[in-house]
């Protein structure tokens, strides 16, 4: 059974299910819960919410138009993935991140990214090529970014490309924990990249960066795809830090 098949037969089992258990007791609907939670998790990763900022349950409530049950197992779910904070008496918050977190997740995230790829590439099989290769031409097809009305904007399409293409790297790998984690830290990345701002200018020179690791990967050269992800992952991360320090230092900028 492949990794899809492995998900889709507990998601399967969850709609069969149908339900679970929320806020003191209660049985929420477990379709109900998912959506909410997808729906704050995507609102989160997109910055629409500030480092640090509380998240109400009634205004969340009203926001997505759901009962406090499935909106607080929603919340509990974020806080497990570390992109919700949980305070015993002040309810839940986005987190606080800083530079220190920054750094912090980007080295862990390159050191999993490391195992899981030469894993994968070490496993390699036709099922793994293909999606690789399926992955990465579907990337390679979509522009980046979109013309707005304050300047480029990027693309949501090639947004889930990419999220699709570091999976599709990794899903050889043979442990689905492994992947998840992975995924997680990828999305808490993104999180840090859109609330920075990371725009067009910042990207001059990396354009092939996808090609070259997508090269190395199906060629199966183990060391020069783990290099070159770990390049990728920290100088990404460089990157935002220095944006968000630029952004530190010009006042009202967020409020």
């Amino acid at each position: 059974m492949g990794i899809d098949d492995e998900r889709g037969r507990h998601v399967q089992q969850g709609v069969a299910v149908g339900r679970g258990l929320g806020h003191a007791g209660r049985i929420v609907p477990a379709t109900l819960a998912s959506q909410t939670y997808e729906r704050l998790r995507r609102d989160i990763v997109d910055a629409h919410y500030a480092p640090g900022q509380k998240l109400g349950t009634r205004q969340l409530s009203e926001r997505y138009e759901v009962g406090l049950a499935p909106l607080r197992e929603a919340l509990t779910r974020l806080s497990r993935e570390g992109l919700v904070v949980q305070h015993d008496r002040r309810g839940f918050a986005v987190p606080n991140f800083g530079g220190a977190h920054l750094e912090e997740l980007s080295r862990t995230r390159s050191w999993l990214n490391d195992i899981a790829l030469r894993a994968s590439i070490d496993y390699a099989d036709q099922t793994w090529v293909q999606g690789l290769v399926q992955a990465y031409h579907r990337l390679a097809r979509l522009d980046r970014y979109l013309k707005g009305k304050d300047g480029p904007r990027e693309n949501p399409e090639w947004e889930a490309a990419h999220r699709d293409f570091h999976t599709a790297l990794i899903a050889g790998c043979r442990s689905r924990w492994m992947i998840d984690y992975c995924n997680q830290m990828f999305e808490a990345s993104t999180y840090y990249r859109r609330y920075s701002r990371i725009t067009a200018e910042y990207r001059k020179g990396r354009e092939n960066e996808h090609e070259k690791l997508f090269q190395a990967a199906v060629s199966l050269q183990a060391d020069e795809a783990a290099r070159l992800m770990r390049k990728h992952v920290m100088e990404t991360a460089q990157r935002v830090q220095e944006r968000l320090l630029t952004e530190s230092a010009r006042p009202g900028l967020r409020s």
